[in-house]
């Protein structure tokens, strides 16, 4: 399971993220809740989860030299294809658990 303590912000990257029309408090609400977490490119984690508005976003997180610490890359509005992954591998955990 993945733990994320802290989430790194700077004026790049909060500027970034609204030109996509997302705000900051909705990229730590999807991270602080219980996302689908993925392996992205570079060493970077994909994270799809929702907003407490349940607005579904995908998150692109850099993972920092101190654990449990990332980096806010960008983040959007799940297409299609992410929320058709959310959907089949959230059913894959809740059968695992049965």
């Amino acid at each position: 399971m993945l733990s994320i303590l802290r989430l790194i912000w700077d004026k790049w990257n909060i500027v970034h993220i609204s030109s996509h029309k997302v705000s900051s408090e909705e990229v730590e609400e999807v991270c602080h809740s219980s996302p689908l977490v993925q392996k992205g490119k570079k060493g970077r984690l994909l994270i799809i989860g929702f907003t407490k508005n349940l607005r579904m976003l995908t998150v692109i997180l850099d993972p920092e030299e101190k654990k449990g610490t990332y980096y806010p890359v960008t983040a959007r509005d799940s297409s299609r294809k992410e929320k058709r992954v959310y959907k089949l591998q959230k059913e894959v955990i809740e059968s695992d658990k049965k």
